[in-house]
């Protein structure tokens, strides 16, 4: 779900990507992203709405933006990423290794990930066998945001 290979972000970077994903590179250093973001957790996630993803979801997501273990987590999956990760995307992809099993590909259609990089879709292709998938009005947190879509698309993808 929003989301291309990291190597794919990474090497098409420029400066739109710069400015606008700059928390990538913010969250790849040690420490000050969770100081930064436990100093307001509610200005971080301002964005986030109970009445788009439910008030029992979103108290429940409140709760762990306050806890320092979850931020922390959430920021380690970011490093990951500048870290580690584009390593691996670059391996898989020079010894041609692809995902086999049928894959769906959802973007959030009000955030910025096609109008920088194009289709998808057609990105994935280089990297998986049966790929197909489509846009979903929504923010970034897609799950959040629109989560009848998203489990309407689940629901015809299974």
């Amino acid at each position: 779900m929003d989301g291309l290979p990291v190597i794919e972000h990474l090497e098409r970077a420029d400066w739109n990507f710069a400015r606008d994903w700059y928390h990538w590179f913010f969250f790849a250093q040690p420490e000050k992203p969770e100081r930064a973001i436990l100093a307001d957790p509610m200005a971080w996630y301002s964005a986030l709405r109970p009445d788009e993803m439910g008030h029992d979801a979103y108290d429940e997501l409140v709760s762990f933006i306050h806890d320092p273990a979850i931020v922390h987590g959430m920021v380690e999956d970011c490093r990951a990423g500048i870290r580690i990760d584009h390593r691996h995307d670059r391996e898989d992809r020079d010894d041609g290794r692809k995902v086999h099993c049928p894959m769906l590909c959802l973007w959030s259609l009000d955030d910025d990930l096609e109008q920088i990089y194009g289709d998808p879709v057609a990105i994935w292709k280089h990297r998986a066998d049966d790929v197909g998938g489509y846009g979903i009005k929504s923010g970034h947190h897609v799950a959040e945001e629109n989560p009848t879509a998203l489990a309407a698309a689940f629901k015809a993808f299974l």
